[in-house]
């Protein structure tokens, strides 16, 4: 057997011949029909009842006229004849195999006996009873023994020499501990179906989408890959990218120039089912599949044969064993290129202009087109149902439920919207953020026209960290940069990524970086201390492996190419080797006077009881954001549901503030909630500013 004959490329349904797998189907149970009648006429010749109806049935494949008769056995034996030529004339895989061997016709016409089993009702009969008083549905090798000798005259025919290539394949298969002519031989349905010129059709496998209009390096790279596939220098391509990178569009250009058909293949369904992988084999499919090895890990394939042009969908970490392989790195359109394609997708409201806002925004994202293609179809329907604008926000909506489903088993999605003046920061740390945003906006063009050791080290990633205490507002301004960005912001749920087994934080954190990569995600690392914290000595089990996972995420930070935001409430508990590796570090002091009156204006809002109260709070509570907002949400539930807050739930909601904190209040607080008076507010501006000033 030679295997190079065995799996001729399958580029369609059709065969060469331009015959359906149907007619071939049809053409094979014809010919098993007229060898079982020729049979049967030898056999059972007075059982007339079975005899009608495989001539009915044969007459439905080899229509004869009206008043032609029972087909003779001549005339049987001519149709078996013309059925195995045509047959051969289809250039199918049924032929193929069957001439591999050098046995062609015995091979050929077993073939369609044991497929016709698959398909014809009459012929599962007549083999049935052909086998009596034995209750074997299928037919044994001594039954097909017997039909070659009716159908094609040999005198000492052997059935089991003619499947030899086939039973050494696993195309046919034996069944039951028999004596060798009594060995029943089975013909899987769906290898039956490949057989006859079809495509592999198993459950969970499906051809990739076709492919899109590719990035220009990628379609420049891609003729050298198949080159190297069909010559068999190459046994499989690794892409390597995220999800919704554009991989399995990528595969499906590569099969294109290979001119044959792909089948995108669950990795487990690839390593267990032995017989999709024969099935693969004969229809000359290329197999995609979605891998997913973790670090340090090689995933070990068996072999095929006929040899089975793979490509093999990867992330960061991983590889293939044991096969010649080349890698692709999935590149990204360049930002023109995004910026035509939104404009495309988007329309007018997208304008392609380079000082376009929305464009310009949109071009930012690096997203792959298959991922910009999804993201504009579901932020018009967005639009759509809520009946608004196909705008940006309309846009980071429709990320942020795509990237969802990707990544909500690591991560959860932190929607909110947080405009630059809902943001109260001192000076210095306002254009700390602001930096943060600059470097996101620009990622991708810094690096030009620097020098040469820039040029060699380029990454388009944007690490920050924020310290400061809790409520000093390190994660409203997480939800800023994101804003700003038009991105979506995931938090990273560290009870999800952290696993006790060895080996599974680093799956997971592997996971959770190829996932963000793909949709650009704003990653938070909330209390980042609990993943990034300081290495031991390493004397024990547990600190060698937490100093493992620190030197993991080390590795994986510094590559990779989407915004991640760290906090802390302490810069000591961060491991410092991470401090290189951070473009900005910003420190969220507790507010000072004028921040804490910002704060509290800009919670109260238009329900404000007036400035003086406001300067009074902020000159005498010393409070962080986060404590105010929940002061002031206090005293909304204490207060009317409409009107300004009166200051009595105020100094309430601080109370209860100061008791959370096991703190005393301030005195002068006392003083003002126990004074009717003062609480209507009926202090000067000048008493309330002497309070500001102590």
């Amino acid at each position: 057997m030679t295997a190079p004959a065995l799996n001729k490329p399958a580029v369609a349904a059709e065969s060469a011949a331009g015959a359906s797998p149907d007619s071939a189907g049809a053409t094979a149970v014809g010919v098993a029909l007229a060898a079982l009648l020729l049979l049967w006429r030898r056999a059972l010749p007075q059982d007339d009842d079975c005899c009608r109806l495989l001539v009915e049935a044969l007459g439905t494949a080899m229509p004869q006229p009206a008043d032609a008769g029972a087909p003779t056995d001549s005339g049987l034996r001519r149709h078996i004849a013309t059925g195995l030529t045509d047959l051969r004339a289809m250039d199918l895989p049924l032929a193929r195999i069957a001439d591999a061997e050098g046995h062609a016709d015995d091979a050929l016409l077993l073939l369609c006996i044991l497929g016709s089993m698959e398909r014809s009702h009459p012929a599962c009969m007549a083999v049935a009873a052909l086998q009596a008083p034995a209750r074997e549905p299928r037919p044994t090798l001594h039954l097909c023994d017997a039909l070659l000798q009716a159908a094609l005259g040999l005198d000492r025919p052997d059935a089991a020499r003619a499947l030899k290539a086939p039973l050494a394949m696993g195309l046919v298969t034996t069944r039951g501990d028999l004596p060798l002519p009594l060995t029943p031989l089975g013909l899987a349905p769906r290898l039956w179906a490949v057989l006859c010129g079809g495509l592999p059709d198993w459950p969970g496998c499906a051809p990739p989408p076709a492919p899109g209009q590719l990035p220009a390096a990628l379609s420049a790279a891609l003729p050298a890959f198949a080159a190297r596939l069909a010559d068999g220098t190459l046994d499989a391509v690794l892409l390597r990218g995220g999800p919704g990178s554009g991989r399995t569009e990528t595969a499906a250009a590569l099969a294109q120039a290979l001119g044959r058909n792909a089948l995108c293949v669950p990795q487990d369904t690839w390593l267990e089912d032995a017989e999709l992988r024969l099935g693969c084999a004969l229809a000359g499919s290329m197999v995609v599949l979605r891998a997913a090895p973790g670090p340090g890990e090689a995933l070990d394939l068996p072999p095929v044969t006929p040899p089975v042009p793979l490509v093999v969908l990867l992330g960061e970490q991983g590889t293939v064993a044991d096969l010649r392989t080349a890698e692709l790195a999935m590149p990204l359109p360049q930002p023109a290129e995004r910026r035509d394609l939104w404009a495309a997708l988007l329309g007018a409201q997208a304008p392609a202009a380079a000082g376009s806002d929305l464009a310009q925004t949109l071009a930012n994202a690096r997203l792959s087109a298959p991922a910009i293609r999804r993201t504009a179809a579901e932020a018009a329907l967005g639009a759509a149902q809520a009946d608004g604008p196909l705008g940006l926000a309309a846009v980071a909506a429709a990320r942020r439920t795509l990237a969802a489903a990707d990544l909500r088993r690591l991560a959860q999605p932190l929607p909110r919207q947080v405009a630059a003046e809902a943001l109260v920061l001192p000076p210095p740390v306002a254009a700390g953020v602001e930096e943060v945003i600059l470097r996101a906006q620009r990622r991708e063009s810094l690096w030009a026209d620097l020098g040469p050791t820039l040029a060699a080290t380029p990454t388009p990633g944007v690490r920050a960290l924020f310290v400061g205490e809790s409520g000093t507002g390190k994660t409203l301004a997480a939800s800023h940069v994101a804003t700003r960005l038009g991105a979506p912001l995931f938090r990273v749920d560290l009870s999800a990524v952290m696993n006790k087994y060895i080996g599974e934080s680093e799956k997971n954190l592997a996971e959770l970086l190829d996932r963000a990569a793909a949709a650009d995600v704003v990653l938070l690392f909330d209390e980042a201390d609990g993943v990034f914290g300081r290495r031991t000595d390493g004397r024990d089990t547990g600190e060698r492996y937490a100093n493992m996972l620190t030197d993991f995420l080390l590795s994986r930070i510094e590559t990779h190419p989407g915004i991640v935001l760290l906090t802390t409430n302490s810069r000591e508990r961060i491991d410092p080797a991470f401090t290189r590796r951070l473009d900005v570090i910003l420190e969220f002091p507790l507010p000072g006077f004028a921040e804490r009156l910002a704060l509290w204006q800009s919670h109260l809002g238009p329900r404000t009881p007036g400035d003086a109260v406001c300067r009074f709070l902020a000159g005498n509570c010393e409070l962080s954001g986060g404590q105010i907002r929940n002061a002031v949400l206090t005293a909304a539930a204490h207060a009317p549901a409409a009107g300004a807050i009166p200051p009595p739930a105020l100094y309430l909601g601080v109370q209860a503030e100061y008791r959370k904190l096991g703190r005393p209040e301030p005195a002068k607080l006392s003083r003002r909630a126990s004074d009717p008076g003062a609480s209507a507010g009926g202090s000067s501006t000048a008493a309330v500013d002497a309070g500001a000033g102590a």
